[in-house]
Protein backbone atom coordinates (compact mmCIF):
# COMPACT_ATOMS: atom_id res chain seq x y z
CA UNK A 1 0.00 0.00 0.00
CA UNK A 2 2.97 2.29 1.30
CA UNK A 3 4.54 1.92 -2.56
CA UNK A 4 1.28 2.55 -3.94
CA UNK A 5 0.70 5.66 -2.54
CA UNK A 6 4.71 6.68 -3.03
CA UNK A 7 4.11 5.13 -7.47
CA UNK A 8 0.82 8.29 -7.08
CA UNK A 9 2.71 10.88 -5.41
CA UNK A 10 5.58 10.56 -7.69
CA UNK A 11 3.59 10.26 -10.79
CA UNK A 12 1.62 13.45 -9.76
CA UNK A 13 4.74 15.31 -9.05
CA UNK A 14 5.74 13.97 -12.76
CA UNK A 15 3.20 15.90 -14.43
CA UNK A 16 3.80 18.94 -12.43
CA UNK A 17 6.92 19.11 -14.13
CA UNK A 18 6.27 18.17 -17.12
CA UNK A 19 3.65 20.71 -17.19
CA UNK A 20 6.40 23.44 -15.47
CA UNK A 21 8.75 22.69 -18.19
CA UNK A 22 6.48 23.21 -21.11
CA UNK A 23 5.48 26.48 -19.52
CA UNK A 24 8.99 27.27 -19.22
CA UNK A 25 9.52 26.56 -22.89
CA UNK A 26 7.03 28.72 -24.03
CA UNK A 27 7.69 31.56 -22.07
CA UNK A 28 11.39 31.40 -23.04
CA UNK A 29 10.68 31.24 -26.35
CA UNK A 30 8.30 34.70 -26.29
CA UNK A 31 11.55 36.58 -24.30
CA UNK A 32 13.77 35.16 -26.62
CA UNK A 33 15.67 33.08 -24.26
CA UNK A 34 16.09 29.57 -23.39
CA UNK A 35 14.73 27.99 -20.27
CA UNK A 36 18.31 27.35 -19.21
CA UNK A 37 19.03 30.86 -19.91
CA UNK A 38 16.00 31.81 -17.86
CA UNK A 39 16.98 29.71 -14.83
CA UNK A 40 20.74 31.63 -14.74
CA UNK A 41 19.05 35.15 -14.35
CA UNK A 42 16.65 33.70 -11.72
CA UNK A 43 19.89 32.29 -9.68
CA UNK A 44 21.54 35.44 -10.68
CA UNK A 45 19.15 37.43 -8.90
CA UNK A 46 18.27 34.96 -6.07
CA UNK A 47 21.94 35.68 -5.03
CA UNK A 48 21.83 39.52 -4.84
CA UNK A 49 24.78 40.99 -3.86
CA UNK A 50 26.38 38.20 -3.82
CA UNK A 51 27.33 37.75 -7.60
CA UNK A 52 28.12 34.27 -8.45
CA UNK A 53 30.37 32.87 -10.65
CA UNK A 54 29.26 30.67 -13.99
CA UNK A 55 30.35 27.00 -11.76
CA UNK A 56 28.10 28.58 -9.19
CA UNK A 57 25.28 28.61 -11.57
CA UNK A 58 26.11 25.43 -13.15
CA UNK A 59 26.36 23.44 -10.08
CA UNK A 60 23.08 24.99 -8.95
CA UNK A 61 20.95 24.34 -11.66
CA UNK A 62 22.70 20.70 -12.66
CA UNK A 63 24.40 21.43 -15.87
CA UNK A 64 27.68 21.51 -17.09
CA UNK A 65 30.09 24.03 -17.17
CA UNK A 66 30.37 23.94 -20.78
CA UNK A 67 26.55 24.57 -21.06
CA UNK A 68 26.65 27.48 -18.00
CA UNK A 69 29.40 29.08 -20.18
CA UNK A 70 27.60 28.93 -23.44
CA UNK A 71 24.12 30.26 -22.01
CA UNK A 72 25.78 33.17 -19.90
CA UNK A 73 28.06 34.29 -23.01
CA UNK A 74 24.74 34.61 -24.59
CA UNK A 75 23.41 36.53 -21.79
CA UNK A 76 26.13 38.73 -22.11
CA UNK A 77 25.99 39.52 -25.82
CA UNK A 78 22.04 40.39 -25.24
CA UNK A 79 22.97 42.82 -22.36
CA UNK A 80 21.53 41.30 -19.56
CA UNK A 81 24.45 40.24 -17.63
CA UNK A 82 27.82 41.61 -17.08
CA UNK A 83 31.42 39.84 -15.85
CA UNK A 84 33.58 41.53 -13.60
CA UNK A 85 36.40 40.38 -11.74
CA UNK A 86 35.53 37.78 -8.99
CA UNK A 87 37.52 40.03 -5.85
CA UNK A 88 38.26 36.78 -4.05
CA UNK A 89 40.03 34.89 -7.42
CA UNK A 90 41.03 37.09 -10.24
CA UNK A 91 40.98 34.43 -12.25
CA UNK A 92 37.45 33.61 -12.21
CA UNK A 93 34.11 36.46 -12.96
CA UNK A 94 31.46 37.13 -10.83
CA UNK A 95 27.94 37.81 -12.53
CA UNK A 96 25.78 40.35 -12.21
CA UNK A 97 22.64 41.49 -14.02
CA UNK A 98 22.48 44.72 -15.70
CA UNK A 99 19.09 46.62 -15.48
CA UNK A 100 17.52 45.23 -18.31
CA UNK A 101 18.64 41.68 -17.22
CA UNK A 102 16.86 42.70 -13.44
CA UNK A 103 13.45 43.49 -15.76
CA UNK A 104 14.36 40.14 -17.59
CA UNK A 105 15.15 38.18 -13.94
CA UNK A 106 11.69 39.06 -12.72
CA UNK A 107 9.97 38.12 -15.82
CA UNK A 108 11.52 34.41 -15.37
CA UNK A 109 11.28 34.03 -11.23
CA UNK A 110 7.74 34.68 -11.85
CA UNK A 111 5.26 31.39 -11.35
CA UNK A 112 3.37 29.95 -14.37
CA UNK A 113 -0.59 31.40 -13.91
CA UNK A 114 -1.81 27.70 -13.51
CA UNK A 115 0.64 26.90 -10.74
CA UNK A 116 -0.24 30.21 -8.99
CA UNK A 117 -3.99 29.66 -9.20
CA UNK A 118 -4.10 25.62 -8.48
CA UNK A 119 -1.88 27.19 -5.07
CA UNK A 120 -5.03 29.29 -4.20
CA UNK A 121 -6.87 26.08 -4.05
CA UNK A 122 -5.31 25.15 -0.40
CA UNK A 123 -6.10 26.49 2.61
CA UNK A 124 -3.20 27.39 4.34
CA UNK A 125 -2.96 24.22 6.52
CA UNK A 126 -2.35 22.44 3.31
CA UNK A 127 0.18 24.79 2.23
CA UNK A 128 1.86 24.52 5.71
CA UNK A 129 2.06 20.97 5.50
CA UNK A 130 3.28 21.16 1.72
CA UNK A 131 6.28 23.28 2.75
CA UNK A 132 7.20 21.05 5.28
CA UNK A 133 6.79 17.81 2.87
CA UNK A 134 8.96 20.02 0.15
CA UNK A 135 11.48 20.85 3.10
CA UNK A 136 11.53 17.04 3.60
CA UNK A 137 12.27 15.73 0.27
CA UNK A 138 14.84 18.62 -0.91
CA UNK A 139 16.62 17.36 2.16
CA UNK A 140 17.13 14.09 1.67
CA UNK A 141 17.73 14.49 -1.69
CA UNK A 142 20.15 17.08 -0.75
CA UNK A 143 21.78 14.28 1.94
CA UNK A 144 21.68 11.52 -0.70
CA UNK A 145 23.76 14.20 -3.36
CA UNK A 146 21.21 14.27 -5.99
CA UNK A 147 20.86 17.58 -5.97
CA UNK A 148 23.44 20.34 -4.89
CA UNK A 149 22.83 21.82 -0.98
CA UNK A 150 20.58 24.32 -1.01
CA UNK A 151 19.71 27.14 1.36
CA UNK A 152 17.39 25.67 3.68
CA UNK A 153 16.58 27.14 7.26
CA UNK A 154 16.74 23.83 8.29
CA UNK A 155 20.41 23.04 7.42
CA UNK A 156 21.34 26.87 8.88
CA UNK A 157 23.86 27.33 11.78
CA UNK A 158 20.63 30.05 13.04
CA UNK A 159 18.41 27.95 12.84
CA UNK A 160 16.97 26.33 16.00
CA UNK A 161 13.99 23.99 16.03
CA UNK A 162 10.94 23.48 17.67
CA UNK A 163 11.86 25.82 21.10
CA UNK A 164 8.99 28.23 20.97
CA UNK A 165 5.26 26.59 22.00
CA UNK A 166 3.93 28.59 19.32
CA UNK A 167 1.35 31.26 20.74
CA UNK A 168 4.27 33.93 19.90
CA UNK A 169 4.53 33.05 16.27
CA UNK A 170 6.74 29.43 16.54
CA UNK A 171 7.57 27.08 17.09
CA UNK A 172 11.05 27.74 15.77
CA UNK A 173 14.24 30.44 16.06
CA UNK A 174 15.93 32.14 13.96
CA UNK A 175 19.22 33.11 16.09
CA UNK A 176 20.24 35.58 13.30
CA UNK A 177 17.12 37.61 13.31
CA UNK A 178 16.59 36.71 16.93
CA UNK A 179 12.93 36.27 16.16
CA UNK A 180 10.52 33.09 15.90
CA UNK A 181 9.79 31.53 13.25
CA UNK A 182 6.61 29.73 12.17
CA UNK A 183 6.80 26.47 9.74
CA UNK A 184 5.57 28.75 7.09
CA UNK A 185 8.29 31.34 7.57
CA UNK A 186 10.82 28.64 6.70
CA UNK A 187 12.67 29.67 3.70
CA UNK A 188 13.72 27.07 0.86
CA UNK A 189 16.38 29.62 -0.11
CA UNK A 190 17.74 32.01 1.98
CA UNK A 191 20.36 35.02 0.93
CA UNK A 192 21.46 35.29 4.75
CA UNK A 193 22.11 31.04 5.14
CA UNK A 194 24.84 30.22 6.89
CA UNK A 195 25.59 26.59 6.82
CA UNK A 196 25.73 24.94 10.53
CA UNK A 197 28.50 21.93 11.20
CA UNK A 198 27.57 18.29 10.60
CA UNK A 199 26.82 17.60 13.95
CA UNK A 200 24.76 20.67 14.72
CA UNK A 201 23.44 20.20 11.15
CA UNK A 202 21.80 16.63 12.18
CA UNK A 203 20.90 17.23 15.60
CA UNK A 204 18.55 20.33 14.04
CA UNK A 205 17.37 17.70 11.48
CA UNK A 206 15.98 15.39 13.53
CA UNK A 207 14.33 17.87 15.95
CA UNK A 208 12.92 19.30 12.76
CA UNK A 209 11.90 16.18 11.63
CA UNK A 210 10.64 14.46 14.69
CA UNK A 211 8.99 18.09 15.99
CA UNK A 212 10.77 17.77 19.34
CA UNK A 213 12.88 20.33 20.97
CA UNK A 214 16.87 19.57 20.74
CA UNK A 215 17.67 17.80 23.90
CA UNK A 216 19.95 19.95 26.38
CA UNK A 217 23.51 19.77 26.05
CA UNK A 218 22.87 18.89 22.29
Amino acid sequence: MADEVSNKLLGGLNRIGLAMRSAAWGEATESGLTPTQSQILAFIAARGPQSPRSGDAADALGITPQTASVAIAALVAKGLVIKTPDINDRRASALRLTRQGEVAARVATQWPDFLTNAMRDLDAGEREAFLRILMKLIHRLQSDGEIVPQRLCITCAHFQPNVHSGRNGGPHHCALLNQPLAEIDLRLDCAEHRSAANDVAETAWQSYSRRTPVAAGS
